[in-house]
């Protein structure tokens, strides 16, 4: 993981009401965060792993999903999933998709409009210009039974059939 990366979730952490933010990889693994959490380590996982199904149900609907954004009485989390964004970690080029957690009134254009600008910028440095996927994940692949729970099964089957 390079200093670019850590630059980049800095950068993010400066616009008003961003409290957290994370890459995460096709896996929902967080790979990097910057921020305060209120969440111990596994309910991050937890919600890594979510967000990652979560965004992958929406793309059998929609095919491509830019966001997703959930607002909650103390905060809102927001999931950016196709910025393209390539991390070198010890198992080889993976695909990550970013995460903010921000204050419920943090104003989502802004948020929007910072992201792409740090996400180009970051693309454009020397260490992450030149990196392609070794280790190609679908998120899709975290839509199996064994992972889902007996309603969110019954609710992918129904929009497969639907299709």
């Amino acid at each position: 993981m390079s200093k670019a990366h850590e630059v980049f979730l800095q950068d993010l952490m400066r616009m008003p009401g961003v409290r957290s933010a994370l890459l995460v990889n096709n896996r929902g693994e967080v790979l990097l965060s910057a921020g305060q959490f209120a969440l111990n380590s596994q309910a991050t996982v937890q919600m890594g792993v979510l967000l990652a199904q979560l965004s992958s149900v929406a793309e059998i609907q929609y095919d491509k999903v830019e966001e997703i954004s959930m607002v909650f009485t103390e905060g809102r989390v927001t999931t950016f999933t196709n910025l393209d964004l390539m991390i070198e970690t010890t198992y080889g080029t993976q695909e990550v998709f970013l995460i903010l957690v921000s204050a419920p009134a943090a104003n989502l254009p802004t948020m929007r409009m910072t992201v792409k600008v740090a996400a180009d910028k970051l693309k454009k440095d020397r260490a992450v210009a030149g990196l392609r996927i070794s280790v190609s994940v679908l998120r899709r692949n975290l839509l199996t039974r064994d992972r889902l729970d007996a309603t969110s099964w019954e609710l992918l089957e129904a929009m497969n059939r639907a299709q």
